[in-house]
Parts: C-alpha cells; sequence; structure tokens
C-alpha cells in the first residue's frame, strides 16, 4: 500500500498544475499583500480588519480560501480521478496486485499530503511576507472576539485557523472525489464543482432574503449548511471568545455538517470507483 502512495504521490507532482500551483504560492501571498496594504488605509487600527504582521497569515488564508485552494483542490482531483480514468491509465495500475479500493484511498491520501503541503508553505510565506510588509503590533483584534489577545495566544490561532480551514477543504474535496468519480468527462467534473461551488457561495444569500421577506426566522446557524459560508466566516465563529455565540455551539454544528459531507460524498465515491463494471 506504501508503495502505491507513493507512486500515486509521484503522478501527482508529475502534473503541471501541483507544481505551478506552489511556486505561486508566493506570488498570490504578496497580491493579498498588497491589497491588505491598502485596506488598512481605509479601516481604524482598532477593527479586526485592520492588518498587522502577526494576523497577516489569517487574514491571507482568509482572503484565498475560497478561491484559491478550492480551485486547486477541485482540478488535481478532476485529473485524478476523471481524466485519468477516461485516459485509461487506471487501468495500466490495476494490472499490477491492488484493488480498485486500494488505488482510491492511495489517490485520496496523496491529494490529502499534498494539500497539507501547500497549506504548510502558505503559512510559512505569509508569515515572513506579514513581517515584510506590515507593523508588528503587541495586542491583536480578532473577529468574533470580546477582548484583544497577545502575540503568543495569536500564534496558536493562527494554527488552528489554518487546521479547521485544511478540515473544510477535505469536505469540499470529498464533494470534488464524489462528482469526478461519476463525471464522464472532465469537463464535465469541472463544470460540475464549479457549480456547486457557486451554488455553495448563494445559499447563504438565499436563506437570509428568505428569513428577512418571508419572515421564517430560522436558526443563522443553518447558514452553515454551505461549505463556502464554513469557510468564509464559519472558522472565526467557531473559535469565538463571546458567550452569545458559545452558547449556539457553533463548533459541533459546524464539525456535523463537515463530517456528513465527506462521509456520504466519500462513502458514494468509493462506491462508484470501485464497482466492478467500472474497470471492464
Amino acid at each position: 500500500m506504501m508503495a502505491l502512495l507513493h507512486s500515486e504521490w509521484e503522478r501527482l507532482w508529475k502534473r503541471k498544475i501541483a507544481w505551478l500551483s506552489l511556486i505561486s504560492i508566493p506570488l498570490i501571498i504578496l497580491a493579498t499583500a498588497k491589497y491588505y496594504t491598502g485596506h488598512n488605509l481605509t479601516v481604524p487600527s482598532g477593527s479586526p480588519e485592520y492588518t498587522t504582521a502577526e494576523n497577516f497569515p489569517v487574514m491571507a488564508m482568509i482572503e484565498q480560501l475560497i478561491v484559491v485552494f478550492n480551485v486547486v483542490a477541485l482540478v488535481l482531483l478532476t485529473m485524478s480521478f476523471t481524466e485519468e480514468y477516461r485516459s485509461g491509465q487506471l487501468r495500466l495500475i490495476m494490472l499490477r496486485a491492488y484493488s480498485s479500493g486500494q488505488l482510491f484511498w492511495a489517490k485520496w491520501l496523496a491529494f490529502a499530503l499534498m494539500m497539507a503541503l501547500f497549506f504548510l508553505v502558505y503559512l510559512l510565506a505569509s508569515l515572513a511576507c506579514g513581517y515584510i510588509f506590515f507593523q508588528s503590533s503587541s495586542r491583536q483584534i480578532l473577529f468574533y472576539y470580546d477582548h484583544s489577545v497577545a502575540s503568543g495566544e495569536m500564534v496558536l490561532y493562527t494554527l488552528r485557523y489554518y487546521g479547521m480551514a485544511y478540515a473544510t477543504i477535505v469536505g469540499m474535496a470529498s464533494v470534488f472525489i464524489g462528482i469526478g468519480a461519476a463525471a464522464r468527462s472532465s469537463t464535465a467534473a469541472i463544470g460540475l464543482g464549479m457549480g456547486f461551488l457557486l451554488c455553495s457561495l448563494g445559499y447563504p444569500l438565499i436563506f437570509d432574503m428568505a428569513n428577512r421577506v418571508l419572515g421564517l426566522e430560522l436558526p443563522a446557524m443553518l447558514r452553515y449548511l454551505s461549505l463556502t459560508e464554513i469557510q468564509f466566516s464559519g472558522i472565526a465563529v467557531m473559535m469565538s471568545s463571546t458567550d452569545v455565540i458559545k452558547a449556539m455551539h457553533p463548533g459541533g454544528w459546524m464539525a456535523c455538517i463537515l463530517a456528513l459531507y465527506m462521509v456520504v460524498f466519500t462513502a458514494a465515491a468509493h462506491l462508484i470507483f470501485t464497482k466492478s463494471d467500472r474497470w471492464i
């Protein structure tokens, strides 16, 4: 199994999109730093939107998680699951002494490890960029916090934030794997994946409008049925220090939503991928 995982890891790195994604991280962070440098001129220093050297890694992740990381995940998984099957490459691997189930999990783990590497590089590059472009501050103002935090606590907050962001990418990737396993072409997989992203982005807007216009008074936590909404504001909500938000138990709710997406779509993808007639 380790040999198969190593093989899938190498196959991913042979793709230009993997190298280009990794190499582009410093450029993405530089562009993000430039944006926040200008944004700082429009917000007060006491605002959670104000960027400092210490909170820049989190601000940079907030800015790029939904677009950059989701799209990279979609493209990599489409190439790994859909394109390789349609081109016949997977049939060559199946000639070896590996089952389709082993191949599925090797591909899944290779992708998860690659995304973990991307997150690590992104974190290290944003840390360096933060101290180059932004002023340092001994206290940080955070979203959904009722008090400022010291630099040491900010380090822990940043690590937790990146860990949760990675978990949302794993959840989103589970959906993309399900789509990729079922799709008949790479174009269809990309199109359906982008369609899911757009629906996920649009759901909170429709939810808020229905609640306001129709007076449904649905619980606010239902907004986080959307994976992109969890990525956009849900992570900060889960890490909130305010008693009002804590009383809603957002962490448990969103963890259940993520787990549901992962279990349902991964199980469906595994079932489709390992069907005996798929390799005939």
